[in-house]
């Protein structure tokens, strides 16, 4: 029998974050190419965003070529920035001040799914190679205890999308977006059990 959701959150009813919703408004559009696998993901941090973080768009898919928001956001390379570790990507440290060019941005994109999903759609859409790219560094740890990643350093999209934003705009104001984020894993910790948790996750994330 399915589980109940909640109208709220989406989440089971036993598991649910509505009282740590936020409602922030972003200065720029973020957009979101989510691997159709993600959207399985019981623990997927895109949902939250979409809940809590406006102007936000989610295409689900692995081609993203003929979609007319990608057209236009193709049109105008120098207003976007794509958040992947290219090698010529430039580096967004955390804490420090945005360029002069920054400041012209007005779409991030970003995307979601595993390394190797994520890599998919990257040699899926040559058009991502024609905008500039930015990694982003100085992170602080992840906090998604509950779920590994191939890639050292690496942090779930929710995290990167409240580094980018804080980075943009020389601010904290983003952080709020890790509350229902925090919620979620410090729920499902709880769910599972202090010695499942310890068992298999402490070692993994060191």
């Amino acid at each position: 029998m399915p589980r109940k959701l909640c109208d709220g959150c989406s989440r089971p009813v036993s598991v649910c974050i509505c009282e740590h919703l936020v409602s922030v408004v972003a200065p720029i559009e973020v957009v979101i190419l989510q691997h159709p696998s993600e959207q399985k993901q019981a623990l997927a941090t895109v949902p939250l965003i979409g809940r809590c973080l406006s102007p936000v768009s989610v295409l689900v898919g692995e081609d993203f070529s003929d979609h007319e928001l990608i057209k236009g956001l193709s049109a105008s390379p120098n207003e976007v920035r794509v958040v992947y570790p290219t090698d010529s990507a430039e580096e967004w440290k955390i804490g420090d001040s945005a360029s002069e060019s920054d400041h012209q941005v007005r779409t991030l994109i970003f995307i979601d799914g595993t390394w190797r999903k994520a890599k998919r759609i990257w040699h899926t859409n040559p058009w991502l190679a024609q905008l500039p790219a930015v990694i982003l560094t100085g992170m602080a740890p992840t906090a998604y205890k509950i779920r590994s990643s191939s890639v050292e350093g690496g942090v779930s999209t929710l995290e990167a999308v409240v580094g980018a934003l804080n980075y943009l705009t020389a601010s904290s104001d983003f952080d709020q977006l890790q509350k229902p984020f925090n919620a979620m894993i410090d729920l499902q910790i709880q769910k599972m059990g202090s010695e499942v948790f310890a068992a298999h996750y402490q070692e993994s994330n060191g």
